[in-house]
């Protein structure tokens, strides 16, 4: 059975722990904590951190995707599941990216500042309130949910299509594990 390589599947599980962190923790400062509470500060900081790691990660991922092939697709599979598969890998790609950045703008425009767990990372985006009428750190902030909400789709669609080629004796899961 062909492989995906060792780097890459290391990328792959400890970015997969560290978007679940992620979401849970985005969830959590947004919807469980009391607003403006020392929590909530607290979890808004280690998620921004969080949120460079992994963009340092995915900058990484995507390098080592460049140069490191995957392994071709199952010959097993029809064409739409190629095709299907080939858009989802895309997807977790870019969305992650978009999540991200559309992240850190949201800091800037906020004039808060992006900090990787206490060091302060350049600032991308300007400390801006509005253009052309909209509040640029509530749209962004609504952006980011929203496409973090799609990623964590495309998540499960990725987890659920693992789990149906298992089903069906196809062992894609084998190639991004460790046994």
């Amino acid at each position: 059975m062909e492989r995906y390589s060792f780097s890459t599947r290391v990328l792959h599980w400890l970015m997969a722990i560290c978007f679940a962190f992620m979401w849970a923790c985005g969830y959590t400062m947004t919807k469980l904590v009391p607003d403006d509470s020392a929590i909530q500060e607290a979890l808004f900081s280690i998620h921004i951190s969080m949120g460079v790691l992994l963009l340092f990660l995915i900058v990484v991922r995507i390098a080592l995707r460049i140069i490191t092939p995957a392994p071709a697709p199952l010959a097993a599979l029809a064409n739409w599941e190629k095709l299907l598969s080939h858009l989802g890998h895309l997807a977790l790609y870019v969305l992650p990216l978009m999540v991200i950045l559309i992240g850190w703008a949201e800091t800037d425009f906020g004039g808060h500042g992006t900090t990787l767990f206490g060091l302060s990372m350049p600032k991308i985006f300007p400390t801006k309130e509005a253009l052309w009428g909209y509040n640029l750190e509530t749209t962004t902030a609504t952006l980011h949910r929203w496409l973090a909400y799609a990623m964590l789709a495309v998540v499960a669609g990725h987890v659920a299509a693992v789990v149906k080629h298992r089903i069906e004796g196809h062992d894609v899961l084998g190639r991004m594990t460790f046994k």
